[in-house]
């Protein structure tokens, strides 16, 4: 009876935390399905995707990683710009958003975020980002440059390569 009575108490707490972790999310509020698995060695690795984005003239310092919250799983991008022509060029934005879809980070991400920072000021570029997916996602300036909630307008997980937009 005492293991049975440690078991609920363990599982209570284990739900407890997890509330707790989801509703301290940055994202909170916005309901996403558990994640899926996948086969290991789909999509393209955080580095080949870093690489793909520092050869877009105009960006760098890219990293691509994952963020769990509760059950969900977050591909947060991050690149720099030194103008911000450099990522509202016409298939930029787009393309850095396709190259995060493509990247392989363990399991399905059920949103996609990105954040671009220009000399240290951080670029709201929300309403591109619902132009382009044809969505109205709520913007968190605050936190990202975009943020899409199961991004359906890329496809399937993980997207294919894009090309590289012509300058």
């Amino acid at each position: 009876m005492k293991l049975r009575t440690r078991s609920i108490v363990t599982l209570a707490a284990a739900v407890t935390m997890a509330a707790l972790l989801t509703a301290c999310s940055p994202h909170a509020g916005k309901a996403a399905p558990a994640p899926t698995p996948t086969t290991s060695g789909a999509g393209i690795s955080r580095g080949a995707a870093a690489a793909l984005l520092n050869a877009v003239p105009g960006l760098s310092g890219a990293d691509i990683g994952s963020v769990i919250s509760g059950l969900t799983i977050e591909t947060r991008m991050e690149v720099s710009v030194e103008d911000d022509a450099a990522i509202t060029a016409p298939g930029v934005l787009d393309y850095v958003l396709r190259v995060g879809w493509a990247t392989a980070v363990g399991q399905k991400p059920s949103s996609l975020s990105l954040t671009v920072w220009n000399q240290g000021t951080r670029l709201d570029l929300q309403t591109q980002a619902n132009l382009i997916s044809g969505v109205d996602e709520r913007a968190f300036p605050l936190l990202d440059s975009v943020y899409l909630d199961n991004p359906a307008y890329l496809g399937t997980w993980p997207g294919a390569v894009p090309a590289l937009p012509a300058s």
